[in-house]
């Protein structure tokens, strides 16, 4: 195998190690959103940071459209409203993210 070779299929293993940990961290963004729902102290905050780290991740994998999804929640996230309105607008980034990452997840053959 030829040293672009061996590149190339390192970049193709740390993002699948990337998604993988991102369709791990769809469980603890929820919980976040719950928590935020229930009035915990903190929880937009703790929401915000994940964002912000899956959205960083995604942007220097190459994954720009889950970066940009990621983005959005932090942004929302970062304005600090605990109002419905706002969770419901959190929740919907949510989701659209983990319909990103389950399609590049099968995409790559990830389940």
């Amino acid at each position: 195998m030829h040293e672009d070779e061996k590149l190339q299929q390192q970049i193709a293993d740390i993002g699948t190690r990337y998604l993988k940990r991102t369709l791990g961290e769809l469980a603890q963004l929820r919980a976040c959103l719950q928590n935020a729902r229930s009035g915990a102290p903190d929880s937009l905050k703790q929401l915000e940071r994940l964002a912000h780290k899956i959205h960083g991740s995604g942007a220097m994998f190459g994954f720009d459209n889950l970066s940009e999804s990621a983005a959005q929640i932090e942004q929302i996230a970062a304005a600090g409203n605990d109002d419905p309105d706002t969770l419901s607008r959190i929740e919907a980034g949510i989701e659209a993210l983990q319909i990103r990452v389950e399609q590049q997840a099968r995409d790559r053959g990830i389940e």
